[in-house]
């Protein structure tokens, strides 16, 4: 591979990294300035969206690839405010069945639309074609990453090193 395309591959990541760090930190204070974290919000959004009739916390893990003990606590959390409760599932008195609360719904109705607001705002800058075509190759990128075992070595490390 030429020296250029690498430099200009190496660069390309760098900056859809950078990137990520800036959505994240983005997302960080809109969230936090409507009382909420991004993994409340997004454990919401299973919770209403994904598996509206309850899930179990395992699979709250696996949707949201963090730890279990992440979760426990960030459902502990939710709980408290009585944005989802928590119940014994029938099927596995081991397990416990999460679903999200009216309170939880109400607060994804005033929150939903700020936020995607704020996603149109950010990315008006492309057009529609413009969209499609970032997204085609974002998915081409992930693709590529679990092709060649990068995601579960990336998971082994989190593991190894209690990131979540």
């Amino acid at each position: 591979m030429p020296h250029q395309r690498r430099t200009e591959s190496y660069q390309t990541l760098v900056d859809m990294i950078r990137l990520g760090g800036l959505l994240h930190k983005a997302g960080n204070e809109f969230f936090r300035d409507r009382g909420l974290t991004q993994a409340q919000f997004n454990t919401l959004m299973v919770l209403r969206y994904i598996r509206p009739m309850g899930c179990r916390q395992n699979e709250i893990c696996e949707l949201l690839l963090v730890k279990p003990a992440n979760v426990t606590g960030l459902v502990g959390r939710l709980q408290d405010r009585g944005l989802v409760s928590r119940k014994v599932d029938s099927s596995d008195e081991r397990a416990r069945l999460v679903s999200i609360s009216a309170k939880g719904q109400k607060l994804l109705k005033k929150v939903e639309p700020e936020y995607y607001a704020q996603i149109e705002d950010l990315m008006s800058v492309l057009s529609g074609t413009e969209v499609r075509e970032l997204g085609s190759t974002v998915t081409k990128v992930q693709d590529s990453a679990v092709a060649r075992g990068m995601v579960s070595l990336f998971a082994q490390q989190k593991d190894a090193e209690g990131i979540a």
